[in-house]
């Protein structure tokens, strides 16, 4: 449990319990460890998921489809990064807006929604905390997506721009 801690520690979600052993040791009881091996897919996009993953150990590659439904990397997330994926499974049941695949042999520490909404009526403080955290997550790349909808859309302006003036 206490590497479990000092994991916890320090993955973005929980860095306002960061000196507060006592909610961090709560919260550790939210998860269990899985392992998966190297190949494995931990999920698709497009199915309903409610789990929220930390690496503990290892890396993954999160992928989404093509037009011509082709995988494309989009990160790969490694045990080192202080990573985690699925965070928007503990707000929702919704179908997984990529797919996860293990780099390489992984362990993970696992939770769901189910048991986070146990927590929130528990520790509804320490929930609301977390829930901020993951708001500001989500945000940060909302903003990241509409600021590459942006360069896109005015590159398909140029790019229409330059043919219409070599007619």
């Amino acid at each position: 449990m206490k590497n479990n801690l000092t994991l916890l520690r320090s993955i973005a979600l929980f860095q306002d319990f960061k000196e507060n052993p006592e909610v961090l040791g709560k919260i550790d009881r939210l998860f269990t460890e899985r392992t998966v091996r190297r190949g494995e897919t931990i999920f698709r996009e497009g199915k309903e998921g409610d789990e929220l993953y930390i690496i503990k150990k290892g890396s993954v590659r999160v992928q989404k489809k093509t037009l011509q439904n082709e995988p494309y990397t989009v990160v790969t997330l490694t045990a080192d990064q202080h990573a985690f994926f699925g965070e928007m499974g503990l707000l929702l049941n919704d179908k997984r807006s990529a797919t996860v695949v293990a780099e390489e042999n992984c362990v993970f520490l696992v939770t769901n929604r189910k048991k986070f909404v146990d927590f929130g009526e528990r520790e509804p403080h320490a929930a609301l905390l977390v829930t901020r955290q993951i708001a500001r997550i989500l945000a940060r790349r909302l903003r990241k997506t509409n600021e590459d909808v942006v360069t896109l859309f005015s590159a398909l302006v140029d790019e229409i721009e330059n043919a219409r003036g070599g007619e």
